[in-house]
């Protein structure tokens, strides 16, 4: 059993390494690529941003700046231009140029030039546009043009008089181009500034949102590799801390699984050795020495037949125990009779109470429960298998069964007379495999899951119980329904 135990640990320690080694990433890696990753995202986020802003600011917003001066001049112009033709007024240059900000200049029919304002600019260039415009008939688009050295740049805007001439506007966009060089200047600016703040908060961000999903990630690698005192600090409510309060909960699991693992290995081989141990012993007596001896033979093989019988009730229970913990059938509640219920139990252990000078009374006070029936057999088993255990000898054992909560609820309760249980001890005797100190090898009965599998059953039935050790008096009990409509 030993060689099997060792066998076991041995081939789960190799899975596990195995495990590791073909999943594990070096860290630096793992590392790198998350924080450049994390980076270079947030730069490309900020280089979006002001790459719209670039485009907004120094390309959409400079055409409506210039779309506005000429709409302005446009509409004056037509303003002026009806007003002459309806006689309503003759155009006035120096009004209109001074309203504009732009320089007025009207022909006649054959294209001489009758008035001009005052503040006239690059007439000779603005007159050869001018001429072009009246020749082709086409005052519809604004015509820019760029002065020979390149820098300034200004707009004509015509309109037809109707037999009366042609009115001219010019005017300079230098101060839309001012603008517009001042807003690159200032965008300048704020890129340099951006870029630094977005490389300085892309640092700090990546740093900062990658940390815990570093630890994350060491966190799982240590959990595969079988360190399962794994913590992570839980910051928080998004789901990060959310993901590491779930790896610390699986820690806690995996750390109970990897107990319970080697409890159960430990506990189940002591268990089975000494019954397996007792059969071979016999059975070699038998074979080689008392074989002749019909009483000896007879005894023994007696003994064979009981360790047997005990061995396949520590299997029975070990199985019970792994169902009632995975849950793998619910309980079936059915409404059934106390009395019979607990008068069957009683004769069952009638023989192993009366071989430790024992009795067994019931008292029940309860016509019906409601319960699984055959898991209300496991509870009342186990409890009188502990209950004759710990009993002294020439003691009764009790189990009463009493009505509370107005005849709506039934407790069932299993006494015995003996020594009384520490109370530093009461916690653990829920525990599988947890023996009190109080209980000789000898004198067992069960397999050591029986309390075990008493709170398993109970728990899946919801409801209340417990144990009380006082004055050399030990109680265990359980509640449970007394009607259907409960």
């Amino acid at each position: 059993m030993n060689q099997m135990t060792e066998s076991v640990s041995k081939a789960t320690t190799k899975m596990t390494s195995k495990t590791t080694a073909n999943t594990a990433w070096p860290g630096h890696l793992l590392n790198r690529h998350l924080l450049t990753k994390l980076f270079v995202s947030f730069l490309a986020m900020a280089a979006l941003t002001v790459g719209l802003l670039w485009l907004i600011q120094a390309g959409l917003m400079r055409d409506m700046y210039l779309n506005q001066r000429i709409d302005h001049v446009r509409s004056a112009i037509d303003v002026a231009a009806a007003d002459a033709i309806s006689g309503a007024a003759k155009i006035d240059v120096e009004t209109l140029s001074a309203e504009i900000d732009a320089s007025i200049v009207v022909f006649d029919e054959n294209g001489q030039i009758v008035a001009a304002s005052s503040r006239m600019s690059m007439m000779g260039l603005a007159s050869r546009h001018m001429q072009t415009m009246i020749a082709a008939a086409d005052f519809s688009v604004c015509e820019i043009f760029t002065t020979n050295d390149q820098s300034n740049r200004y707009a004509l805007i015509g309109q037809h008089l109707n037999g009366q001439g042609h009115v001219f506007a010019l005017f300079s966009l230098g101060d839309v181009d001012a603008a517009a060089q001042i807003l690159r200047d200032q965008l300048s600016l704020i890129t340099i500034v951006l870029a630094l703040a977005a490389i300085l908060i892309a640092f700090f961000l990546s740093h900062r949102l990658s940390k815990p999903i570093l630890a994350a990630t060491r966190a799982a690698r240590q959990l595969a590799a079988g360190e399962l005192d794994v913590r992570l600090a839980v910051q928080g409510q998004d789901e990060i801390a959310q993901l590491s309060h779930a790896l610390n909960e699986l820690s806690v699991q995996l750390h109970a699984t990897e107990n319970l693992r080697r409890e159960l290995i430990a506990n189940v081989s002591h268990e089975l050795r000494s019954p397996l141990t007792m059969i071979q012993g016999y059975a070699e007596t038998v074979r080689d020495v008392t074989w002749p001896d019909e009483q000896k033979r007879h005894d023994q093989l007696t003994l064979i037949s009981d360790e047997a019988a005990r061995l396949t009730q520590v299997v029975g229970d070990i199985l019970d125990f792994s169902k009632l913990q995975a849950g793998v059938k619910p309980p079936e509640m059915t409404e059934f009779s106390t009395d019979q219920a607990l008068e069957s139990l009683s004769h069952r252990f009638a023989l192993a109470a009366a071989a430790r000078k024992q009795t067994i009374d019931i008292a029940c006070a309860v016509e019906a429960i409601r319960f699984d029936p055959r898991q209300f057999d496991q509870v009342v088993t186990n409890l009188l298998a502990n209950a004759i255990n710990h009993a002294d000898s020439n003691s009764q054992i009790q189990i009463k069964a009493e009505s509370i909560d107005q005849g709506r609820r039934a407790k069932i309760s299993v006494i015995n007379t003996g020594d009384t249980i520490p109370a530093s001890e009461l916690p653990n005797l829920w525990e599988r495999f947890y023996r009190s100190t109080q209980v000789q090898d000898e004198q067992r009965l069960g397999s050591g899951l029986g309390l075990a599998i008493v709170r398993s059953i109970l728990l899946q039935h919801h409801v209340q119980f417990g144990v009380e050790s006082l004055h050399r008096t030990t109680t265990f009990w359980f509640e449970t329904a007394t009607r259907v409509d409960v």
